[in-house]
């Protein structure tokens, strides 16, 4: 139930309200689950560091991490994931062959790249590519469903 709301909520606050939904409630809701989960990871990264420095929370670091959500796909699970993966290891694989500067400016172009060409994400676009390849989709008696066929399928 709280999973379709939000749903509503991301498409359409206003028919979301007119089908009964109480806005307020879940978008209040939203933002204290997130921020327990920020405090909570929050809270953790301090344990793991051992010490807080006020470098760890500058801007760029907020900034990187819209560009792993971005990247990955927003509004997937494994987007975040995929694009935390890349961001995470590209320093590593670029130190040895880069200046920090330029590696700055090249998950700019990275980013730049990823967003011109796959605009929904990595992952949004590696799923439609699956399901290009894989063909239309069936349902469990062997019929077409709508929309899956291309022109000229099916009976």
């Amino acid at each position: 139930r709280i999973g379709r709301a939000m749903i509503a909520l991301k498409e359409n606050e206003t028919l979301a309200t007119s089908v009964g939904i109480d806005v307020t409630r879940y978008l209040v809701l939203a933002a204290v689950l997130s921020a327990a989960m920020a405090g909570g990871a929050g809270s953790l990264y301090a344990h793991y560091l051992k010490i807080i420095d006020p470098d760890i929370f500058l801007f760029i670091y907020t900034v990187m991490m819209v560009i792993m959500v971005i990247t990955g796909g927003k509004g997937t699970l494994a987007g975040p994931i995929v694009g935390g993966v890349i961001f995470g290891f590209l320093p590593v694989i670029l130190r040895p062959f880069a200046a920090p500067a330029v590696q700055w400016i090249l998950y700019g172009a990275l980013m730049i790249v990823i967003v011109f060409m796959l605009p929904q994400g990595i992952i949004p676009a590696l799923q439609h590519a699956i399901a290009n390849w894989s063909g239309p989709t069936r349902d469990r008696s062997g019929a077409l469903l709508a929309g899956s066929a291309k022109p000229g399928e099916g009976q």
